[in-house]
């Protein structure tokens, strides 16, 4: 007993554990490190946390060791206990550091019975059971098992069964218990509190009637980064002779701590222990465990001889010890974040073993965009960027952020080459590289290596690899169709947070802010991109939409970013944002006509004709603008500037600024927000200033519409914009009316004025070609 209470001791956890976590709260804000919880069942990681008793992590960087037990003090304010190899207690200052904090040396005596203990007294155990950092993250070898490279042993071995063995054993601790209490053996139960340290036996049986339950977990880095900085530099002014490994590991980790980099900690499937045990097992343990006089006897494996219920027991616990570690590392393999550069790596290695040399930018982006879209029909997890289609989308658009950023990862590490739109494949992919060096050289196959236990993913990669060739061009607008909507409820879901409840909450639209499509006649049917207004949604646009369909048009209502879903999320974007709708839309549309007629009211309107100006077609077949402001009648508007300045002085100290918002009084409550972002009205006159301030040239007839008496935008705008706009055929139509909205009203015919101008428009474009032809004769 006074040596149990003596390693007790020694292993206390004291304040040095709270303190820790203050100042790694603290050094967090300082960090570049995006630190999120995940649940494999989308619970709240809190209740995760209560249920489990041992969590288990990959290991890829060594800061990531101490991540965990901040994690889960700070969601729940429990206290950890981890292993750590013994060479980090060699210097008896960092040990006793270490031990209060609740680290102990994987050669301890007794560590198995000692931790289990531990686990009963309430605390956390978090296990890496690869044993060691997995810098290739190269976890199943060619038959589809797993197993990683041992340094100590310079070969591949089987993940640590450590987790398994203590949790087992001591579910069958549990259930010994339980029995014990059934049949009335009080004696027994006393006996255990006594010697594990319970105040009480009812304190003791609380702790047995919890489910032992293991919780594999995944951490996932993005981006790894593999250029200098400045934790490296400081390194080697301080040490010169700095050894390879230690300086590879710097880069990586320094870069991961100073350079943006989203770190993804994932739960995965909860392992309930006492599952593992058939019935006529549990039947039989008690009377196994009442064999043993301790928790030290019940972990031992190799009993002496003549201990035949400790041998049954050995045997046992080895072979149902390997089931518990295999389903354990399936769970935390699946439970890998999956990027853009898992993906990216996992279809350059399958092209350049399959003898490809080389691929093309459009046939490299469209199979990386074919695979995001099949992957998310399925139930793995993915980060976040790939849930966001205006991020993903731009994979297919060109100007992908962050395949710029992984593509000049590789080719810096000459893996790839980039020549005449083309990506070349370099030898140097299926190389072979030193464990120490293999991040620094070959970061395809890292990440390609983390993808690989995910075979349903690799299963549709080389599935959507085989069928790239067989998607149309309609095929893949019908794709960026829906992933418009997609991105509707990801914005509406980003601005529903508990700060922007108030705002939403007096909001009065009810009508449908989504994207629509009504498909046309046919391929060779007429296509019209309907631009809602400023404030408004696709909503104010429909009644023009059916009637045009009615006369066989492909017709699509394009969402702007920022509308139809919160004045929160127009505050935040820009008049580029607007403009990017709308050629996202037109160029989905594409795919469905080579006539598209542009419409668009009001700051749609000035839109569509920016659009026009911007990407000259030949599928542009018209333009049309309603109502499009150019001065407006509100005086008030010259003092949006000077607000919207006053605003993000404001915002250094506040989050908010000092008038984020003012009400809107608008003609169409149900359709309109109730409330303007002050940076948006800045937004919008930042966009009429670059209009006008550039030359505004249009290949294909332009129609401006105006109503004569607008309470919103100053009739005459309607001249200025004529006067400006440069185009072979250009036409004035003003509305009798007091009301801005006249499309969505149809004030005085107007959507059959628009309809009727279009036919115009189209009988002129097909008597052009007979009238070059009688000129030509």
């Amino acid at each position: 007993m006074a040596d149990r209470l003596k390693i007790s001791h020694e292993y206390d956890i004291t304040s040095t554990y709270d303190w820790c976590v203050k100042a790694f709260r603290t050094t967090r804000k300082l960090l570049k490190l995006n630190i999120k919880l995940h649940d494999e069942h989308h619970q709240p990681c809190e209740k995760t946390i209560k249920q489990g008793d041992i969590f288990l992590f990959n290991h890829f960087a060594r800061f990531e060791t101490f991540i965990p037990q901040y994690l889960i003090h700070a969601e729940t304010g429990d206290y950890c206990r981890s292993i750590a190899s013994a060479e980090f207690f060699a210097d008896e200052r960092f040990a006793t550091f270490l031990r209060t904090i609740g680290v102990v040396p994987n050669s301890m005596p007794d560590l198995f019975p000692f931790l289990a203990r531990e686990i009963l007294h309430g605390r956390k155990l978090i296990i890496f059971p690869e044993g060691g950092m997995v810098k290739d993250k190269q976890v199943i070898d060619e038959l589809g098992q797993f197993g990683i490279f041992s340094r100590s042993a310079l070969k591949r071995r089987k993940h640590h069964r450590g987790a398994a063995v203590i949790a087992l054993a001591l579910d069958a601790f549990k259930t010994a218990l339980l029995r014990d209490f059934s049949k009335g053996y009080y004696k027994n139960i006393e006996r255990w509190a006594e010697q594990l340290d319970f105040k009480d036996s009812e304190s003791l049986m609380v702790k047995a009637l919890k489910p032992t339950t293991i919780v594999p977990s995944h951490i996932t880095f993005y981006p790894i980064r593999v250029n200098d900085n400045i934790l490296h530099q400081a390194a080697q002014l301080l040490n010169k002779g700095m050894n390879k490994r230690f300086a590879e590991e710097l880069i990586i980790e320094g870069n991961l701590l100073f350079k943006h980099t989203d770190m993804d900690i994932r739960f995965g499937r909860s392992l309930i222990v006492g599952k593992y045990w058939k019935w006529w097992e549990k039947m039989l343990l008690p009377n196994v465990v009442h064999r043993f006089e301790s928790l030290r006897e019940l972990f031992k494996l190799t009993p002496e001889a003549g201990h035949w219920g400790g041998r049954i027991h050995s045997i046992g616990m080895q072979a149902k010890s390997s089931l518990v570690r295999d389903d354990y590392m399936i769970s935390m393999y699946n439970a890998v974040t999956v990027n853009l550069s898992h993906i990216a790596s996992y279809i350059i290695l399958l092209c350049h073993r399959e003898g490809m040399s080389s691929i093309s930018f459009n046939r490299f982006h469209k199979t990386l965009y074919l695979c995001i879209k099949n992957i998310q029909s399925s139930e793995s997890h993915l980060h976040r960027s790939l849930k966001n289609p205006q991020e993903y989308g731009a994979v297919i658009e060109g100007g992908s952020t962050r395949l710029h950023q992984f593509l000049g990862t590789v080719k810096k590490m000459g893996l790839i080459k980039i020549e005449d739109r083309h990506y070349i494949f370099q030898e140097k992919l299926l190389n072979e590289f030193h464990f120490d060096e293999i991040r620094t050289e070959n970061l395809i196959s890292v990440y390609a290596n983390e993808l690989a236990p995910l075979t349903s993913i690799t299963s549709m990669i080389q599935s959507s690899i085989k069928k790239v060739d067989e998607v149309s061009i309609q095929d893949i607008a019908r794709l960026r169709f829906d992933d418009q909507l997609l991105a509707y409820h990801y914005d509406k879901k980003a601005y529903s947070k508990p700060r922007h409840l108030e705002i939403n909450q007096q909001q009065t639209f009810t009508q449908d802010g989504q994207w629509f499509y009504l498909e046309g006649e046919s391929d060779e049917s007429p296509a019209a991109l309907l631009i809602h207004g400023f404030m408004a949604s696709p909503a104010e646009m429909r009644g023009l939409a059916e009637r045009l369909h009615e006369q066989g048009f492909h017709v699509m209502g394009v969402r702007l970013k920022g509308h139809g879903t919160s004045p929160w999320d127009l505050r935040e974007r820009n008049w580029q944002d607007w403009a990017a709708s709308v050629k996202r839309g037109f160029n989905i549309l594409k795919a469905f006509s080579s006539q598209i007629h542009l419409i668009g009211f009001s700051t749609g309107g000035l839109l569509a004709l920016q659009q026009a100006v911007e990407q000259p077609d030949p599928a542009l077949s018209s333009v049309i603008s309603v109502s499009a402001p150019v001065e407006f009648r509100n005086k008030n508007m010259k003092f949006v500037p000077l607000l919207h300045q006053a605003n993000r002085i404001v915002r250094w100290v506040s989050s908010e600024g000092l008038m984020p918002f003012r009400p809107n009084n608008t003609e169409h409550p149900d359709i309109n927000y109730a409330h303007i972002p002050i940076r948006a009205l800045y937004q919008l006159q930042k966009f009429i200033e670059h209009f006008f301030k550039h030359e505004a040239r249009i290949a294909c007839p332009v129609g401006l519409f105006q109503s004569d008496q607008d309470p919103v935008v100053v009739p005459s705008s309607v001249e200025r914009l004529f006067d400006h706009i440069e185009s072979p055929y250009k036409h004035i139509e003003m509305i009798n009316s007091n009301r801005h909205g006249i499309v969505y009203e149809d004030i005085n015919h107007t959507q059959q004025k628009i309809i009727a101008l279009l036919k115009a428009d189209e009988q002129r474009t097909r008597q052009e070609p007979l009238l070059e032809a009688v000129h030509s004769s």
